[in-house]
């Protein structure tokens, strides 16, 4: 407990330790004395110490004793010391709580401020980060933005081009379906006409075979009159008339389509009998 209050003080008490030793030897021919004496004081209670030394040399011994007196004495003012060091370590505890709080308290202050400064530090730095996120943002956008103007002009350059390319060839189908359906219908129309002047030429055929049958009849009829010694005069006049609704077929034949063909024939037979004539 002293070594530790002493340690506090910055002070140990020293304890006085004197030993004093005396050697005496003295030779006169051949013989040697030796005596020793030790004188020793330490703190502490008091005890009565002793040691014996015996030399011998020749015929001679020598023994010594050695006596030893301790006393202690620990002085009043060394027990008051003690005892406002105790007092004094019965507060040291508090004292130690009250340092180590203040202390504590100072490091905590320290830290809060550090952290806040961190805090701080930090919420810039973010703030700093966002601001440049946007303003990279803003550019890429941008960037973005042009890029795909000039793609969608290009899709509407190669968009229109390929839309003048489908007109082109549609218009290219729809004419070769036009001329392929002229050509079905002029083949179609080719056929009625040929259809319709086989049909007027069977008609014209049935005309002129009515004609001649009718002339023959005339005929007939006059060869009959003249048997009759009768002078008659026969006009006949046979129209026929055929109509075709075909412009194509009007220019090809003119002569069948608009206009009438008339057939007129006139039998003149005269008979004289005994130089007199004789008209009906």
């Amino acid at each position: 407990m002293t070594s530790f209050i002493n340690k506090i003080l910055g002070k140990e008490d020293k304890a006085e330790h004197e030993s004093h030793a005396t050697h005496e030897s003295h030779k006169h021919g051949g013989s040697t004395s030796s005596t020793t004496t030790v004188d020793s004081r330490t703190s502490g209670p008091q005890s009565p110490t002793g040691a014996v030394h015996t030399a011998a040399s020749d015929d001679v011994r020598v023994r010594s004793s050695v006596t030893s007196d301790t006393q202690s004495k620990v002085a009043m003012e060394n027990t008051t010391r003690i005892n406002e060091l105790l007092q004094k370590l019965g507060t040291t505890h508090t004292q130690v709580d009250d340092y180590s709080k203040q202390r504590t308290d100072k490091i905590n202050q320290a830290v809060n401020a550090s952290i806040q400064k961190v805090v701080a530090d930090t919420r810039t730095q973010q703030e700093q980060l966002l601001q440049d996120a946007n303003v990279r943002t803003k550019a890429f956008e941008e960037e973005y933005k042009v890029k795909l103007e000039a793609f969608l002009d290009e899709l509407n350059v190669q968009k229109a081009k390929e839309l003048a390319d489908m007109e082109r060839e549609l218009n290219a189908r729809q004419q070769g379906i036009l001329d392929q359906a002229r050509q079905r219908i002029d083949q179609l129309n080719s056929q009625a006409n040929d259809a319709k002047l086989n049909v007027m030429k069977e008609a014209q055929a049935q005309i002129n075979a009515q004609v001649e049958g009718i002339t023959d009849q005339v005929q007939h009829l006059g060869a009959e009159d003249a048997a009759r010694h009768l002078q008659s005069t026969t006009t006949t006049v046979i129209t026929s008339q055929a109509t075709s609704d075909s412009e194509h077929h009007a220019e090809a034949v003119p002569q069948h389509v608009a206009g009438s063909t008339t057939t007129v024939e006139r039998h003149s037979s005269s008979t004289t009998h005994e130089g007199t004539e004789h008209k009906h």
